[in-house]
């Protein structure tokens, strides 16, 4: 899907750009052949420059070839093709031609989210200061997704205390591994962030500087919170691990007090079976002595093993 924009004056900063106009921001969301081939042969941007950033394993770089620089970072989303919450990232590429910037990203709607935050005021008048507050918006994002696996986390925690099924563990290593990739995905982009700054690649003014640091602050408080927070769900995972084969013993102890409890009646029971001679064989009221009897054992057994906690 290909969009052009141009700034505007109003809320929320940006407008679809009339066809006869030339467009100060062109969007690509999951573009079709034909939109890459538009935008390369009108453009003139290299066609790498347009396919590297849809592929979904490719890391955070900067390039630059025919007057035409490249930035790509990972930004991450929720991934809602499951009935699970889905923690994963995406490459975002930005191609700044001259005077027009170009996104690029493979997921539909992650670029859109992005857009609707990065014009809150002050809203950006160009679009270099566009693509830094989509940087800073990036960032932010990593943030709120760490916090809510956080607050998953803690959701975990009561129902990990009393289980013995494997669903709880199992959401617990899916955001374990979602951490992981997080934490690498925040430290590649701190790396761009890091280079653009020291370098000067995109910019020179000091405007534009200032939203790199402030882009390279919420990317390093983004690292502090995963690196934090890596350690906490590592040390809650192996002790729910624990309470969970605790709590897993504990119903095999009870079950195996009831079978040896019922094992007494049982034995008596298969006894009197027998096709011999045996204690009350001839007596009338047998069948309720022996009932009887085999539930005061039951019964004294139980109170034995309740005294003892072994049940």
């Amino acid at each position: 899907m290909l969009t052009r924009y141009r700034y505007t004056d109003h809320e929320p900063g940006f407008e679809v750009c009339p066809e006869e106009e030339k467009a100060q921001w062109i969007n690509l969301e999951d573009p079709t052949k034909d939109e890459i081939e538009w935008i390369h042969s009108e453009l003139g941007v290299p066609m790498l420059f347009l396919t590297d950033p849809l592929d979904p394993k490719e890391r955070p770089r900067l390039d630059q070839e025919d007057n035409c620089d490249l930035m790509i970072i990972t930004v991450p989303y929720l991934d809602d093709k499951r009935d699970d919450i889905d923690f994963d990232v995406a490459p975002l590429g930005f191609v700044l031609r001259g005077e027009v910037l170009i996104t690029i990203c493979g997921e539909v709607g992650l670029i859109g989210d992005l857009l609707s935050r990065s014009h809150k005021k002050p809203k950006p008048i160009n679009p270099k200061k566009t693509l830094l507050k989509i940087l800073i918006e990036s960032s932010v994002d990593y943030i709120t997704h760490l916090e809510l696996m956080e607050r998953l986390t803690d959701s975990l925690e009561f129902s990990l205390s009393k289980s013995q099924q494997n669903r709880e563990i199992m959401t617990l290593l899916t955001i374990e591994k979602a951490l992981v990739v997080y934490t690498v995905a925040l430290k590649s982009n701190r790396a761009i962030i890091t280079k653009v700054m020291e370098g000067k690649h995109f910019f020179q003014n000091e405007d534009d500087l200032d939203l790199v640091d402030h882009a390279l602050i919420e990317n390093q408080q983004g690292i502090y919170m995963a690196d934090i927070f890596g350690q906490i769900i590592g040390s809650v995972g192996d002790a729910f691990g624990n309470i969970i084969s605790n709590n897993l013993n504990k119903v095999m102890k009870f079950l195996t007090g009831v079978t040896i409890i019922l094992m007494l009646p049982t034995l008596v029971v298969g006894a009197y079976g027998m096709n011999v001679w045996l204690p009350l064989a001839n007596h009338s009221k047998a069948f309720w002595i022996i009932t009887f009897l085999c539930l005061i054992v039951s019964g004294l057994v139980w109170l034995y093993f309740i005294r003892k906690r072994w049940i």
